[in-house]
């Protein structure tokens, strides 16, 4: 069931720009209907970066790598964890 859910979110793109162009503008239920649809899977969007948001922040805040002040830069913060790597492969 999910996997159809995502590959139906995968392919809305392509339906909503085919749909563009079969909307009868005059037909005030078609304007409706692709404005719905439309804000729908905008909406879908808004809580997928919001869920990859909070699980970046639950993967990324835990430990010492998120209290650590000389990161400053996604560069600082993908040394640190080279360095981790590293000392881990090592023990």
């Amino acid at each position: 069931m999910g996997l159809i859910i995502q590959k139906l979110i995968r392919w809305i793109p392509l339906i909503l720009l085919i749909l563009l162009f079969m909307v009868d503008r005059e037909n005030s239920f078609h304007v409706v209907g692709y404005i719905s649809f439309l804000f729908f899977y905008t909406a879908i969007l808004i809580m997928r970066i919001l869920y990859a948001k909070e699980k970046w922040h639950e993967e990324f805040g835990k430990g010492n790598l998120g209290q650590n002040n000389s990161i400053q830069k996604m560069g600082d913060l993908k040394e640190k964890l080279e360095e981790q790597n590293e000392f881990d492969s090592k023990s």
